[in-house]
Protein backbone atom coordinates (compact mmCIF):
# COMPACT_ATOMS: atom_id res chain seq x y z
CA UNK A 1 0.00 0.00 0.00
CA UNK A 2 1.18 3.55 -0.78
CA UNK A 3 0.27 6.51 1.39
CA UNK A 4 -1.72 9.18 -0.45
CA UNK A 5 -1.16 12.87 0.13
CA UNK A 6 -4.78 13.22 1.26
CA UNK A 7 -4.41 10.52 3.93
CA UNK A 8 -1.04 11.89 5.03
CA UNK A 9 -2.52 15.36 5.50
CA UNK A 10 -5.47 13.94 7.44
CA UNK A 11 -3.03 12.24 9.81
CA UNK A 12 -1.16 15.54 10.24
CA UNK A 13 -4.31 17.53 10.96
CA UNK A 14 -5.51 15.06 13.56
CA UNK A 15 -2.10 14.97 15.20
CA UNK A 16 -1.75 18.73 15.38
CA UNK A 17 -5.00 19.03 17.31
CA UNK A 18 -3.08 17.46 20.18
CA UNK A 19 0.56 18.40 19.80
CA UNK A 20 1.84 21.98 19.75
CA UNK A 21 4.80 21.19 17.45
CA UNK A 22 4.85 20.51 13.73
CA UNK A 23 3.99 17.05 12.40
CA UNK A 24 5.17 15.54 9.12
CA UNK A 25 4.20 12.36 7.31
CA UNK A 26 6.69 10.91 4.82
CA UNK A 27 6.10 8.18 2.25
CA UNK A 28 8.19 5.03 1.95
CA UNK A 29 10.91 6.94 0.06
CA UNK A 30 11.27 9.67 2.72
CA UNK A 31 9.37 12.36 0.78
CA UNK A 32 7.26 14.68 2.95
CA UNK A 33 3.68 14.33 1.65
CA UNK A 34 1.84 15.75 4.67
CA UNK A 35 2.96 18.56 6.95
CA UNK A 36 1.74 21.28 9.26
CA UNK A 37 4.32 23.49 7.55
CA UNK A 38 3.38 23.81 3.85
CA UNK A 39 6.90 24.99 3.00
CA UNK A 40 8.25 21.52 3.84
CA UNK A 41 5.94 19.61 1.51
CA UNK A 42 7.56 17.48 -1.22
CA UNK A 43 11.05 17.81 0.22
CA UNK A 44 13.11 14.79 1.22
CA UNK A 45 13.61 14.10 4.93
CA UNK A 46 16.95 12.50 5.74
CA UNK A 47 15.76 11.48 9.20
CA UNK A 48 12.88 9.58 7.63
CA UNK A 49 15.29 7.83 5.28
CA UNK A 50 17.23 6.65 8.33
CA UNK A 51 14.03 5.28 9.86
CA UNK A 52 13.24 3.46 6.59
CA UNK A 53 16.74 2.02 6.36
CA UNK A 54 16.84 0.82 9.97
CA UNK A 55 13.15 0.06 10.56
CA UNK A 56 13.11 1.75 13.95
CA UNK A 57 12.33 5.07 15.62
CA UNK A 58 15.00 7.73 15.26
CA UNK A 59 15.28 10.65 17.73
CA UNK A 60 17.25 13.73 16.70
CA UNK A 61 18.51 16.54 18.87
CA UNK A 62 19.29 19.96 17.40
CA UNK A 63 22.92 19.15 16.60
CA UNK A 64 22.11 15.81 14.95
CA UNK A 65 19.34 17.41 12.88
CA UNK A 66 21.79 19.95 11.44
CA UNK A 67 23.77 17.11 9.86
CA UNK A 68 20.74 15.68 8.03
CA UNK A 69 19.17 17.44 5.06
CA UNK A 70 15.56 18.46 5.59
CA UNK A 71 15.49 17.29 9.23
CA UNK A 72 14.60 19.11 12.42
CA UNK A 73 14.96 18.18 16.06
CA UNK A 74 12.30 15.70 17.14
CA UNK A 75 11.39 12.05 16.74
CA UNK A 76 10.53 9.98 13.67
CA UNK A 77 8.70 6.66 13.80
CA UNK A 78 7.94 4.02 11.17
CA UNK A 79 4.37 3.50 9.98
CA UNK A 80 3.35 -0.06 9.16
CA UNK A 81 0.48 -1.69 7.30
CA UNK A 82 0.19 -5.47 7.66
CA UNK A 83 3.86 -5.71 8.56
CA UNK A 84 5.05 -3.56 5.65
CA UNK A 85 6.71 -0.19 6.27
CA UNK A 86 4.64 2.32 4.29
CA UNK A 87 5.81 5.64 5.69
CA UNK A 88 7.23 7.65 8.55
CA UNK A 89 5.62 9.91 11.15
CA UNK A 90 7.76 12.83 12.31
CA UNK A 91 7.06 15.06 15.32
CA UNK A 92 9.20 18.18 15.75
CA UNK A 93 10.40 19.37 19.14
CA UNK A 94 13.56 20.12 21.10
CA UNK A 95 13.12 17.31 23.64
CA UNK A 96 12.79 14.13 21.58
CA UNK A 97 12.48 11.84 24.60
CA UNK A 98 9.61 13.87 26.00
CA UNK A 99 7.89 13.54 22.63
CA UNK A 100 8.33 9.77 22.44
CA UNK A 101 5.11 8.78 24.26
CA UNK A 102 2.73 11.15 22.44
CA UNK A 103 4.44 10.29 19.14
CA UNK A 104 3.95 6.56 19.76
CA UNK A 105 0.27 7.17 20.45
CA UNK A 106 -0.05 9.24 17.30
CA UNK A 107 1.56 6.41 15.39
CA UNK A 108 -1.22 4.07 16.57
CA UNK A 109 -3.83 6.55 15.34
CA UNK A 110 -2.06 6.93 12.00
CA UNK A 111 -1.87 3.17 11.48
CA UNK A 112 -5.56 2.88 12.30
CA UNK A 113 -6.36 5.48 9.61
CA UNK A 114 -4.12 3.62 7.15
CA UNK A 115 -6.02 0.38 7.77
CA UNK A 116 -9.34 2.15 7.32
CA UNK A 117 -8.14 3.69 4.07
CA UNK A 118 -7.20 0.24 2.84
CA UNK A 119 -10.78 -0.90 3.38
CA UNK A 120 -9.93 -3.10 6.35
CA UNK A 121 -11.36 -2.88 9.86
CA UNK A 122 -8.68 -1.51 12.19
CA UNK A 123 -7.12 -3.92 14.66
CA UNK A 124 -8.77 -2.06 17.53
CA UNK A 125 -7.66 -4.37 20.34
CA UNK A 126 -4.03 -4.26 19.22
CA UNK A 127 -4.11 -0.48 19.04
CA UNK A 128 -6.09 0.37 22.15
CA UNK A 129 -4.89 -2.20 24.69
CA UNK A 130 -1.43 -0.62 25.19
CA UNK A 131 -3.06 2.80 25.47
CA UNK A 132 -5.62 1.57 28.01
CA UNK A 133 -2.88 0.06 30.14
CA UNK A 134 -1.11 3.41 30.19
CA UNK A 135 -4.36 5.27 30.91
CA UNK A 136 -5.01 3.05 33.91
CA UNK A 137 -1.50 3.36 35.36
CA UNK A 138 -1.01 5.62 38.39
CA UNK A 139 0.18 9.09 37.44
CA UNK A 140 -0.78 8.79 33.77
CA UNK A 141 0.08 11.86 31.68
CA UNK A 142 -2.80 14.15 30.59
CA UNK A 143 -1.81 13.65 26.94
CA UNK A 144 -3.03 10.06 27.19
CA UNK A 145 -6.60 11.24 27.71
CA UNK A 146 -6.46 13.40 24.59
CA UNK A 147 -5.15 10.51 22.51
CA UNK A 148 -7.81 8.19 23.89
CA UNK A 149 -10.43 10.74 22.84
CA UNK A 150 -8.92 10.83 19.36
CA UNK A 151 -9.32 7.04 19.14
CA UNK A 152 -12.97 7.25 20.24
CA UNK A 153 -12.42 5.60 23.64
CA UNK A 154 -14.43 8.25 25.57
CA UNK A 155 -12.01 8.47 28.52
CA UNK A 156 -14.06 11.07 30.43
CA UNK A 157 -17.08 8.75 30.56
CA UNK A 158 -17.38 7.55 34.19
CA UNK A 159 -16.86 3.81 34.56
CA UNK A 160 -16.99 1.38 37.48
CA UNK A 161 -14.55 -1.50 38.00
CA UNK A 162 -15.57 -5.17 37.98
CA UNK A 163 -12.73 -7.63 38.60
CA UNK A 164 -13.50 -11.19 37.50
CA UNK A 165 -11.51 -14.29 38.39
CA UNK A 166 -12.30 -17.48 36.48
CA UNK A 167 -11.64 -21.08 37.45
CA UNK A 168 -9.72 -21.53 34.19
CA UNK A 169 -8.60 -19.00 31.55
CA UNK A 170 -11.54 -17.44 29.68
CA UNK A 171 -10.42 -16.76 26.09
CA UNK A 172 -12.73 -14.45 24.20
CA UNK A 173 -14.17 -12.89 27.33
CA UNK A 174 -12.81 -9.42 26.50
CA UNK A 175 -14.53 -9.27 23.11
CA UNK A 176 -17.81 -10.53 24.59
CA UNK A 177 -17.68 -8.03 27.47
CA UNK A 178 -17.07 -5.02 25.21
CA UNK A 179 -19.98 -6.05 22.98
CA UNK A 180 -22.22 -6.74 25.97
CA UNK A 181 -21.62 -3.31 27.55
CA UNK A 182 -21.35 -0.40 25.11
CA UNK A 183 -18.30 1.85 25.61
CA UNK A 184 -16.86 -0.48 28.24
CA UNK A 185 -13.18 -1.37 28.46
CA UNK A 186 -11.96 -4.88 29.23
CA UNK A 187 -8.38 -5.92 29.89
CA UNK A 188 -6.73 -9.14 31.06
CA UNK A 189 -4.94 -8.74 34.37
CA UNK A 190 -3.51 -12.13 35.24
CA UNK A 191 -3.90 -15.52 33.57
CA UNK A 192 -7.45 -16.05 34.90
CA UNK A 193 -8.44 -12.47 35.72
CA UNK A 194 -10.14 -9.71 33.73
CA UNK A 195 -10.74 -6.06 34.60
CA UNK A 196 -14.02 -4.79 33.18
CA UNK A 197 -14.71 -1.03 33.23
CA UNK A 198 -18.40 -0.36 32.56
CA UNK A 199 -20.31 2.91 32.14
CA UNK A 200 -23.40 3.29 34.28
CA UNK A 201 -22.33 1.22 37.31
CA UNK A 202 -25.33 -1.09 37.06
CA UNK A 203 -25.26 -4.09 39.41
CA UNK A 204 -23.45 -6.90 37.57
CA UNK A 205 -25.59 -9.84 38.71
CA UNK A 206 -27.52 -10.20 35.45
CA UNK A 207 -24.30 -10.18 33.42
CA UNK A 208 -22.65 -12.68 35.74
CA UNK A 209 -25.58 -15.05 35.28
CA UNK A 210 -24.79 -15.14 31.55
CA UNK A 211 -21.21 -16.38 31.99
CA UNK A 212 -21.91 -20.13 32.35
CA UNK A 213 -23.88 -20.05 29.11
CA UNK A 214 -20.76 -18.71 27.39
CA UNK A 215 -18.68 -21.58 28.77
CA UNK A 216 -16.89 -19.56 31.47
CA UNK A 217 -16.74 -20.66 35.10
CA UNK A 218 -16.59 -17.70 37.47
CA UNK A 219 -14.59 -18.33 40.62
CA UNK A 220 -14.95 -14.90 42.21
CA UNK A 221 -15.88 -11.31 41.33
CA UNK A 222 -15.07 -8.02 43.08
CA UNK A 223 -17.08 -4.91 42.22
CA UNK A 224 -16.25 -1.28 43.04
CA UNK A 225 -19.52 0.59 42.25
CA UNK A 226 -17.98 4.07 42.08
CA UNK A 227 -17.95 5.33 38.47
CA UNK A 228 -15.02 7.60 37.69
CA UNK A 229 -13.44 9.10 34.56
CA UNK A 230 -10.11 7.72 33.44
CA UNK A 231 -8.15 9.91 35.85
CA UNK A 232 -9.67 8.05 38.83
CA UNK A 233 -9.63 4.50 37.53
CA UNK A 234 -6.09 3.68 38.67
CA UNK A 235 -7.24 4.14 42.28
CA UNK A 236 -10.45 2.12 41.91
CA UNK A 237 -8.53 -0.62 40.09
CA UNK A 238 -6.17 -0.88 43.04
CA UNK A 239 -9.13 -1.11 45.41
CA UNK A 240 -10.71 -3.88 43.34
CA UNK A 241 -7.47 -5.87 43.52
CA UNK A 242 -7.24 -5.24 47.28
CA UNK A 243 -10.88 -6.30 47.71
CA UNK A 244 -10.23 -9.57 45.90
CA UNK A 245 -7.13 -10.29 48.01
CA UNK A 246 -9.01 -9.56 51.25
CA UNK A 247 -11.95 -11.72 50.20
CA UNK A 248 -9.67 -14.69 49.51
CA UNK A 249 -8.13 -14.34 52.97
CA UNK A 250 -11.09 -13.40 55.17
CA UNK A 251 -14.23 -14.56 53.34
CA UNK A 252 -13.33 -17.32 50.87
CA UNK A 253 -16.99 -18.37 50.93
CA UNK A 254 -18.02 -15.19 49.07
CA UNK A 255 -18.24 -15.54 45.29
CA UNK A 256 -19.66 -12.13 44.36
CA UNK A 257 -18.31 -9.42 46.62
CA UNK A 258 -18.73 -5.64 46.58
CA UNK A 259 -16.76 -3.01 48.41
CA UNK A 260 -19.57 -2.62 50.97
CA UNK A 261 -19.00 -6.21 52.11
CA UNK A 262 -15.40 -5.64 53.22
CA UNK A 263 -14.82 -1.89 53.06
CA UNK A 264 -12.62 -1.49 56.16
CA UNK A 265 -10.33 -4.51 55.55
CA UNK A 266 -9.95 -3.42 51.94
CA UNK A 267 -8.91 0.07 53.01
CA UNK A 268 -6.45 -1.39 55.53
CA UNK A 269 -5.04 -3.67 52.83
CA UNK A 270 -4.29 -0.62 50.71
CA UNK A 271 -2.74 1.22 53.62
CA UNK A 272 -0.52 -1.74 54.51
CA UNK A 273 1.06 -1.57 51.04
CA UNK A 274 1.53 2.19 51.22
CA UNK A 275 4.58 3.64 52.93
CA UNK A 276 2.54 6.58 54.20
CA UNK A 277 0.25 4.17 56.04
CA UNK A 278 3.00 2.24 57.83
CA UNK A 279 2.31 4.08 61.10
CA UNK A 280 -1.09 2.37 61.29
CA UNK A 281 0.59 -1.03 61.69
CA UNK A 282 3.25 0.07 64.16
CA UNK A 283 1.18 -0.82 67.30
CA UNK A 284 0.47 -4.23 65.78
CA UNK A 285 4.18 -4.75 65.17
CA UNK A 286 4.92 -3.99 68.84
CA UNK A 287 2.23 -6.44 69.88
CA UNK A 288 3.67 -9.19 67.70
CA UNK A 289 7.13 -8.68 69.17
CA UNK A 290 5.76 -9.06 72.70
CA UNK A 291 3.29 -11.86 71.96
CA UNK A 292 5.06 -15.15 72.65
CA UNK A 293 2.22 -17.62 72.16
CA UNK A 294 -0.11 -15.71 69.83
CA UNK A 295 -2.90 -15.14 72.37
CA UNK A 296 -2.67 -11.35 72.27
CA UNK A 297 -2.61 -11.31 68.49
CA UNK A 298 -5.72 -13.51 68.35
Amino acid sequence: MELSQTLAQEIVERAMRILPGNVNVMDASGLIIGSGDPARLFSHHAGARQVIAEGRAVALDASAALELAGAQAGINLPLYHQGELVGVLGVSGEDAEQLRLPAELLRLTAEMLIEQAAGQPPATARMTTPLLRQLLAPGAAPELGRHATLLGLKPVLPRDVLLLEFAVPAPGFGDWAQQRSVHSWCLPHEERQWLWYRPGAQAPEALLEELPGQGWSLQRSAWIPEPRPWTGLAETTRRALDLLAVTRRLRPDLIRVTLDDLALPTWLQGQAECARGAWLLEPLARLRRADRDGQLLA
